[in-house]
């Protein structure tokens, strides 16, 4: 096994209270990393060697380590600085690190592969038969250097771990809000024996600030095979210039800023106003509306009034279920937030709030448009926005595919690319009628109203399998008869 000096920063201690620019020092030298990256070939071989079994098996073990860590509360500091960082309540980080235990499981990882790669995960390490006479391999496509985003501990690992078990060399830059938590995790594996240490010594991860010569060495010049950057502008857009001009040409994989929208067919309400309206409270609740999947618009097909039932019983289910979820924000945030409710009022619009400033969800109602489309300034844009629900009440689903797709162009919801998931409350006869529109609006994902957070190991990832994203094939087919 090769050993590298110096350490990698997995392996050094970060005060719990740093900030970007004492983190500096745990850039690693270009010299080194240039080391690190010349001997890629030979960690990537050794990680293949392990065979699938024993690199699911160490990450089992990653598994239990975390989930005894978590039950025996000695967590206890990170979790209260990652309160901080996020800014979420206690509770949803609480969930967050609860989360992670089944990102690490063995049947999970097994499922992400068998789905996303042809040949399973006995691909992985050798040539299988797909049909008859015919082979394929999946081979790691790396060095890989993952840009992961910030808004939980889990969009991270995810990429990370997939990068590690289909065999790459893994460069992980994590968000400066979550690089303490991730850290921790993967640290773990120093503790599982010399296997473990194979694993390790194939995973970097390092914070890299915006303007670090590290980071525009990795995306310019280093020889790298995948680049995974998951954001939105302007990052994206100086990343796709600088992977332009590198040389080994490295494909480029962008997770771009997303939303999601529930679609509430009121027809298919009838007595269960009280269970949709928990489960839309719910997703408003989860993360903060912070997700890619996070619904940040409601399109309810029915009239005014009964719209109007729905935003007080959301709003009451808000006030018992967000009073648990206790948050900060500024006095300047609650300002702009409260100058927003009053224009979006002044444009027409039915306006349900909180005086909570530790709770402080807005429900608006706005009829066959956005209220936002008549504000010429917008004091809180989409992403500044936390527990911030606007149901436009509309005619159809056809009203429903126009607004799914003009989202991205409307005032208020500007900075996402496109809606990525439905959350869906209807008659289950009407479902596949519904699916099928909704698919043709390009959304990514449509699950049932309450589950958009949720993800199953089959599903794919913004309209790509992400073992994909790491891996190529080789095929080989032997000549018939001989």
């Amino acid at each position: 096994m090769i050993l590298i000096e110096p350490l990698h920063p997995i392996k050094e201690s970060v005060p719990a209270d740093q900030v970007e620019e004492p983190l500096k020092h745990l850039e690693p030298k270009i010299s080194w990393l240039r080391e690190y990256l010349s001997q890629a070939k030979t960690i990537q071989e050794e990680l293949r060697s392990l065979g699938h079994e024993k690199r699911v098996r160490l990450l089992e073990g990653v598994r239990r380590a975390w989930t005894e860590k978590l039950e025996s509360g000695s967590l206890e500091v990170l979790k209260k600085e990652l309160v901080r960082n996020t800014g979420y309540s206690e509770l949803m980080v609480e969930e967050d690190l609860r989360f992670v235990a089944e990102v690490f499981k063995k049947e999970n990882i097994d499922s992400l592969i068998n789905s996303g790669l042809e040949g399973g995960v006995g691909s992985l390490d050798d040539f299988v038969e797909v049909a008859p006479g015919e082979y394929v391999s999946n081979l790691p496509a790396g060095p890989a250097f993952i840009i992961a985003s910030g808004n939980s501990v889990i969009p991270p690992l995810i990429p990370t771990i997939t990068s590690l078990i289909t065999n790459n060399l893994t460069i992980l830059r994590p968000s400066l809000t979550n690089y303490i938590v991730i850290k921790e995790i993967f640290k773990i594996l120093e503790d599982l024996g010399d296997e473990a240490l194979v694993l390790g010594n194939a995973l970097l991860i390092t914070y890299l600030s915006h303007n670090s010569k590290v980071l525009e060495y990795l995306l310019k010049e280093a020889p790298l095979g995948v680049v995974n950057y998951w954001g939105g502008e302007p990052g994206r857009t100086l990343v796709y210039r600088a992977v332009a001009e590198n040389p080994h040409k490295p494909k480029l994989i962008v997770n771009g800023p997303l939303t999601g929208v529930a679609v509430i067919d009121g027809d298919s309400i009838g007595s269960s106003l009280s269970e949709v309206s928990e489960a839309l409270a719910m997703e408003v609740l989860m993360y903060d509306q912070q997700l890619c999947s996070s619904p940040t618009m409601a399109l309810f097909i029915g009239n005014y009034e009964r719209a109007i039932q729905l935003a007080k019983e959301v709003s009451k289910y808000l006030d018992i279920l967000g009073s648990s979820h206790k948050i900060e924000v500024s006095e300047g945030w609650l300002y702009n937030l409260n100058t927003l409710r009053k224009a979006l009022e002044f444009q027409g619009a039915k306006v349900f709030r909180s005086d909570d400033p530790r709770n402080p969800y807005t429900v608006v109602v706005s009829k066959s448009e956005s209220s936002f489309t008549g504000l010429r300034l917008v004091p809180l844009d989409l992403h500044s926005r936390k527990r911030f629900l606007e149901i436009i009440v509309v005619n159809d689903l056809i009203e429903c595919v126009k607004l799914i797709k003009e989202l991205p162009r409307t005032t208020g919801y500007a900075g996402v690319d496109r809606v990525q998931t439905v959350a869906l409350w209807v008659y289950e006869g009407k479902a596949s009628c519904y699916t099928r529109k909704l698919a043709s609006a390009g959304v990514y994902r449509v699950v049932p109203l309450g589950e958009s957070f949720l993800r199953t190991p089959r599903e794919p990832y913004d309209g790509e399998y992400i073992p994909r994203y790491f891996t190529y094939t080789s095929y080989f087919r032997v000549k018939r008869g001989v």
